[in-house]
C-alpha cells in the first residue's frame, strides 16, 4: 500500500508550516500515489502544490495546489 512521508527542511530560515496543510497535502500525496510511484510536494506563502507523473498533463507534469487556511 502505497504511503507518504513528510520532510522538512531548516526551520530556522522557513516559517514552520501549519500542521493542518501539512496534513491536507501529506493525505492528498497518499491519494496520488494510487496514480503516479513519485508526488512532490513544494510549499510556498500561498499553500501547497503537489506535482506528479501525469498522462493527461500537457507536459507529463501534474499540479494539484492546496491554498492555505486563513
Amino acid at each position: 500500500m502505497p504511503s507518504a512521508s513528510v520532510r522538512t527542511g531548516n526551520n530556522k530560515k522557513r516559517p514552520v508550516r501549519s500542521d493542518s496543510l501539512v496534513r491536507e497535502a501529506s493525505a492528498a500525496a497518499t491519494g496520488l500515489l494510487d496514480q503516479s510511484e513519485r508526488v512532490l510536494v513544494v510549499y510556498g506563502e500561498e499553500g501547497a502544490t503537489l506535482y506528479y507523473e501525469s498522462d493527461d498533463a500537457e507536459d507529463g507534469i501534474g499540479r494539484q495546489t492546496l491554498p492555505r487556511a486563513s
